[in-house]
């Protein structure tokens, strides 16, 4: 948390949203004050509600705290509840994930095999399994054998992050063609369109690997 320390003051008053591992929502509130002798966060609870009872000390959260200036800046902290009271809890905090830039250039690897198929729809014939690099709320880069050129329309679908998580297809543009060392070749692809509603449940599954990533650490 070193490196994030001193820039954590800069989120006093940040709106956040406090959750458990497995992201069911607690509740949401606002940074209150951060303690950085003991690296402990205070979080205050919308005005007129009260946090959850029953909530047992020590047990693991996460917080999604959004930075004052814009909300596609998004730092994920990962700690251990200290203290419950109605109307704040204090969390001593363990990990940071910082999406300090754009949520948009911010990449997830991701290791998977998807269904590519040529045209923008997957009622094209040619199909193809290929497995997937990295994913941004952008596009995505996958490796094959298949060849594919720049500028492309393709079409890839079975896309899923997590177990039991939402099922992904999209309408993307070849945008980069990179040969591997393994004799295939990586395409970077932009995603054609996705609505609010596709980037926020991709933005949400991201930071489901990322605090996973971090358990196993």
């Amino acid at each position: 948390m070193e490196e994030y320390m001193d820039s954590m003051h800069n989120y006093l008053g940040a709106s956040c949203e406090v959750l458990k591992l497995d992201n069911r929502l607690l509740f949401a509130g606002s940074i209150h004050k951060y303690d950085d002798s003991e690296d402990e966060l205070t979080v205050s609870i919308r005005k007129g509600n009260e946090t959850p009872q029953g909530i047992i000390h020590q047990t693991p959260v996460k917080l999604h705290v959004h930075n004052n200036v814009t909300m596609n800046n998004v730092l994920l902290l990962y700690g251990m509840v200290s203290r419950c009271a109605a109307d704040f809890w204090e969390i001593a905090l363990k990990h940071s994930f910082s999406c300090a830039e754009r949520r948009s250039s911010f990449r997830q690897p991701i290791m998977m095999e998807v269904a590519v198929y040529r045209g923008a729809d997957a009622e094209s014939s040619t199909v193809a399994l290929c497995k997937t690099i990295d994913i941004s709320l952008t596009g995505l880069c996958f490796s094959s054998q298949e060849c594919y050129v720049q500028g492309e329309q393709i079409f890839i679908s079975s896309l899923q992050l997590r177990r039991n998580g939402p099922i992904y297809s999209f309408a993307c543009t070849v945008q980069r063609v990179q040969p591997l060392e393994s004799g295939k070749i990586c395409y970077g692809c932009s995603f054609n369109t996705i609505s609010e509603r596709q980037e926020d449940l991709l933005f949400h599954d991201m930071f489901s690997l990322q605090i996973k990533a971090l358990n196993r650490q």
